[in-house]
């Protein structure tokens, strides 16, 4: 069977979807489905019917392994990926999944991570567009409850940016891991994406187009029902369909993105300074761990938010 050769396992809200569409625009790589998320197949069948993402997972995901390896199966691309990106906050389950599989073959982990307040912060704002119903400060507070009762951890602010565990699973189980940052990676792509194609062995003189990426709609939806059929419905899914047969997906893209942004009110919702101040204590001993098990880089992540 064909598996990838390549998995970015996340982090989540960490310009994981901006690298998804830079790489797939390199000859020698295939992205065939951005986030299938395959090998938390028994994760996301045991999510809570409360859940309101839960029917988007379903059918957005690909886990029936034969469909999954179909994927991957007449692609001749030097690099084949699976960029799921709740693969790093579940690694206890798929680690060991990809470790026996029986290709023979060690693949590349590529890991990009973010300021973890700012990353649970833009978490919270993507979930406010649509199915969020709660301020930030009690989001946050009821993130034990919703773990508990069975919420998909899309839904876990704090939880998806606590990294050192699942960073130093991924480097204790593969030889190749690479981690970069999304401070360096917005500050400079063209750089990153050199640094990139380099640990990928491809062609690192390829130059991506720009256009269309990192240029999404931000600030509080007049309403939140265009927004969940935009992003979640499966009747938007159908249509979507139709209109890539018809006028072609980057088209598609460009009018989606144009419609929620006329659904874009004037007020905009802000992190909350001493919510932040409360948050950087949380994450200071993760960020501490970080450290050690990544000594070559520079973490400055409660230095004003950025990575120095």
């Amino acid at each position: 069977m064909n598996y990838p050769n390549l998995y970015i396992v996340g982090a989540p809200k960490a310009g994981t979807t901006s690298l998804y569409h830079y790489l797939s625009q390199h000859p020698d790589i295939a992205i065939p489905d951005k986030e299938p998320r395959f090998f938390i197949k028994e994760t996301i069948q045991s999510v809570s019917d409360k859940d309101p993402i839960k029917p988007y997972l379903l059918r957005s995901s690909i886990l029936d392994e034969i469909a999954y390896t179909n994927l991957y199966a007449k692609k001749n691309e030097k690099i084949k990926c699976d960029a799921s990106t709740q693969y790093l906050y579940h690694h206890n389950e798929v680690i060991p999944k990809i470790k026996q599989l029986k290709d023979g073959k060690s693949p590349k982990i590529l890991i990009i991570l973010r300021n973890p307040i700012q990353r649970a912060f833009s978490n919270y704002s993507h979930n406010y567009l649509t199915f969020e119903k709660l301020d930030f400060k009690h989001a946050l507070e009821k993130e034990k409850y919703r773990i508990s009762k069975g919420f998909n951890s899309f839904w876990y602010y704090k939880g998806l940016s606590t990294y050192s565990d699942s960073v130093k699973a991924y480097i204790d189980a593969f030889q190749q891991v690479k981690v970069i940052f999304f401070e360096d990676f917005v500050n400079d792509i063209d750089k990153s994406l050199v640094d990139i194609f380099d640990f990928l062995e491809v062609d690192n003189s390829f130059k991506v187009s720009h256009f269309m990426i990192n240029k999404k709609s931000t600030g509080a939806p007049k309403s939140k029902k265009i927004n969940t059929f935009l992003q979640s419905s499966s009747k938007f899914s159908f249509f979507k369909k139709i209109l890539h047969n018809t006028i072609g997906e980057q088209k598609t893209k460009l009018i989606r993105e144009l419609i929620m942004r006329k659904n874009l009110s004037k007020s905009k919702i802000s992190l909350d300074e001493s919510l932040k101040s409360n948050l950087e204590s949380y994450f200071v001993e993760d960020i501490a761990q970080l450290k050690k098990i990544l000594p070559q880089h520079n973490i400055g992540w409660l230095n004003n938010g950025t990575n120095s």
